[in-house]
């Protein structure tokens, strides 16, 4: 499809993240885009290419994919002041962070591991073997497909005994999920700080663990999670003391 019979608003998106990239490779980036948007075969660049029609300009085509890399964090805000009038609610803004496992296959490919299945198939594979990316996205309610999750930023999480296998120039630091979370959630909040009075943000119940539930509460956030499989419960505590009883009461 040409990219002037896409709907305007469309287009002027596209334009707008095209914005953010050198001029050599800005044009370039709506037709990656419409590609993006029609393809319908496995998730993979070559996938993106075949509706666009980008065939002998393939080389060029993955420039931009590089280039998109290197802005990403410019590109991840062009998507937040996008989808931010869908993401309006009357009284607080609502994020989701949850990591995504996305099957890979071949030897050479970096980053790549084996990791826990969420979601096993008839033949119950408990583990898949790919990447996994901590990502975050800004829920919006649409009329006629209700809550759906507007992606803004994703990281790649590599297990820290897969790092060594890395190429050195890489330069790469092993972070756990959760400081990947930390991190989304702390480049999010000057761009939505004052937007709503309250920010909440959801997660699994992985993330329900002090090394984010503490920086969370720290950036305002309000943390909406199910209990963790090994959370204790227990009575409500007492509130008045027994005959005898010193020190103080138990919360």
């Amino acid at each position: 499809m040409p990219f002037s019979h896409l709907p305007a608003w469309l287009s002027r998106t596209f334009a707008h993240f095209a914005s953010w990239l050198d001029r050599r490779t800005a044009q370039r980036l709506p037709l990656v885009l419409t590609g993006i948007l029609f393809a319908s075969e496995r998730r993979t660049v070559t996938s993106w290419f075949r509706p666009a029609e980008i065939t002998t300009d393939f080389r060029r085509a993955y420039h931009v994919v590089y280039a998109v890399g290197r802005q990403a964090d410019h590109l991840a805000l062009a998507t937040l002041t996008t989808v931010r009038p869908c993401c309006a609610r009357p009284h607080h803004r609502l994020f989701a962070i949850d990591d995504t496992p996305t099957p890979r296959y071949g030897p050479c490919i970096a980053g790549a591991g084996i990791h826990h299945n969420p979601t096993p198939g008839p033949a119950g594979e408990q583990f898949v073997y790919g990447h996994i990316w901590v990502m975050l996205a800004g829920l919006a309610k649409h009329p006629t497909w209700g809550t759906i999750a507007l992606p803004l930023q994703a990281d790649l999480y590599v297990r820290q005994q897969d790092v060594p296998a890395l190429p050195r120039h890489y330069r790469w630091t092993f972070r756990t999920k959760l400081q990947l979370a930390v991190a989304q959630l702390q480049w999010l909040k000057p761009w939505v700080e004052g937007t709503a009075e309250q920010l909440w943000v959801v997660v699994d119940g992985g993330y329900a663990k002090k090394p984010f539930l503490r920086p969370a509460r720290q950036a305002g956030f309000v943390v909406v999670s199910r209990l963790r499989k090994d959370a204790a419960l227990w009575s409500v505590p007492p509130t008045t003391r027994r005959p005898g009883q010193r020190g103080p009461l138990p919360t």
